[in-house]
């Protein structure tokens, strides 16, 4: 089995001795990001910058897009139907949201 570094992009080998175990030691995970051992520190650094990042957009974007309809819990503004029950818009998650759940760095 295969695995690729997320930072330099070439393959962790995890071989099997024979016995159905792998050999997970050259492979180092953080938050669903996988390294080598020498790619590791720098890994965890652009892993933790690009999560702040991404809380940073989301948090922008999702205030942006809600355009105040909810305020302590209740409605503020929003769209309604010819009824007057509110329709809930459809908040869309931002590229950079999309490309970190896809292990992108």
């Amino acid at each position: 089995m295969t695995d690729i570094c997320q930072l330099c992009k070439k393959e962790i080998e995890t071989p099997d001795y024979g016995d159905g175990v792998l050999d997970y030691s050259d492979l180092y995970e953080y938050r669903g990001f996988v390294f080598h051992e020498k790619c590791f520190d720098e890994g965890v650094k652009k892993v933790d910058y690009k999560r702040k990042e991404v809380a940073e957009t989301v948090e922008r974007s999702v205030k942006s897009q809600a355009g105040g309809e909810w305020a302590n819990g209740g409605y503020k503004t929003m769209k309604t139907d010819i009824s007057g029950r509110p329709i809930p818009s459809k908040v869309t998650e931002p590229q950079i949201l999309k490309d970190y759940e896809q292990g992108k760095l």
